[in-house]
């Protein structure tokens, strides 16, 4: 096993590095939806959530219940509203929410919601929660605005609340559990540089960017990190840069385009996210050309594609660890400690070398 994996199995482990606010704690967000479509690759075997779960997946449960944060000792009830299960990384934080209740760490009335990637649904289930007097309150927002009204109320209402994975761009929270995106932007983008030095010879290289949805956090953090890799690289120039929409579907027909317009230009694709370099690997397979590409967020079918090149790779992501830890510091907020504003969760580099060590760890 690489060091890079013993190193995550550490972090895995509970050392969660606190850091200063990132990006102003404007906020991050993934994407690595179950793809759908002719021809298209599901993102994952294990995304959907699994378990005897008793949460819903869109809201229709009651969140509160007799059990409270209010006295010592007690358990928590608990609200997780995520954008869309149809992504795998939203589905892995189900099955660690379900898992926490399981565990006795939140308490039986604890609700899951899935906003199914709509704005208005995200809204109404966060007015649900704060209606069920939840103790504490968890958001991943699908755009770090269009949610500030319903924060503002759990605000209002006295409900702490913990920004997971994306942040709120405006409102009251106690903590911002994620992984840096700027940081994961620039590393994923470096990772594809070294892997276009290495398959030729060159004195500069053209990247293409696929970026995610417009507007969230997520994406404007990781482009950031993109552009930061592009400005300190001399040898890295940017040759276009279009959203995907964190979809394999849109990210295929976006690098079609790119290949009508730029052709052989394209020396190399990073992807904001692992189902949109599954896309463009589609794409790219479709045209006969093989180029370096990278994502971000470690899914299973992306790294399962490493095995045959030894250019692709991808900065993974653990959402177990965010939602544990998101519970964790909400709990000792409750407690009446002191919690930080944000807590960075390191992201780890999945290549051909270490994609077996990866497989087996989280998925097998």
């Amino acid at each position: 096993m690489t060091r890079d994996v013993d190193r995550r199995q550490f972090i895995h482990g509970g050392a969660i590095v606190s850091a200063g606010l990132l990006a102003g704690c404007t906020g991050d967000g993934d994407g690595e939806a179950t793809t759908t479509g002719s021809g298209e690759t599901t993102a994952d075997g294990n995304g959907t959530a699994s378990g005897d779960s008793d949460t819903t997946a869109g809201g229709n449960e009651t969140a509160g219940g007799d059990e409270t944060a209010s006295g010592s000792g007690s358990t928590p009830s608990v609200a997780l509203s995520v954008p869309s299960l149809e992504f795998t990384f939203f589905a892995r934080m189900q099955n660690a929410f379900n898992e926490a209740k399981n565990q006795g760490n939140i308490a039986d009335s604890s609700t899951f919601y899935d906003a199914g990637n709509n704005q208005s649904t995200q809204v109404s289930d966060v007015e649900t929660a704060i209606s069920n007097e939840v103790d504490l309150l968890m958001i991943s927002a699908i755009t770090a605005e269009g949610v500030i009204n319903a924060i503002r109320q759990a605000n209002e209402a006295d409900i702490p609340v913990v920004a997971i994975d994306r942040n709120v761009a405006e409102g009251e929270t106690i903590t911002y559990v994620a992984s840096d995106n700027v940081q994961l932007g620039q590393r994923s983008t470096e990772l594809c540089l070294r892997f276009m030095e290495g398959s030729s010879d060159a004195d500069s290289y053209s990247v293409v960017q696929l970026e995610g949805t417009p507007g969230a956090s997520v994406t404007n953090e990781r482009g950031q990190g993109f552009q930061q890799a592009v400005d300190e690289n001399d040898s890295l120039q940017r040759l276009a840069s279009q959203t995907g929409e964190f979809s394999t579907q849109d990210a295929l027909s976006v690098m079609e385009d790119f290949i009508t317009q730029y052709g052989d230009e394209i020396d190399g694709v990073f992807c904001q996210n692992d189902l949109m370099a599954l896309g463009a690997h589609q794409a790219l397979q479709n045209a006969n050309m093989s180029v370096p590409i990278t994502g971000i967020d470690g899914t299973e079918a992306w790294v399962e594609r490493f095995s045959d090149n030894q250019y692709y790779g991808t900065l993974a992501q653990l959402p177990e660890d965010m939602v544990n830890t998101g519970i964790e510091r909400g709990k000792a907020h409750l407690a009446g400690e002191d919690v930080e504003d944000t807590i960075v969760v390191d992201g780890l580099e999945v290549t051909q070398e270490n994609a077996s060590d990866y497989l087996d760890q989280y998925f097998g």
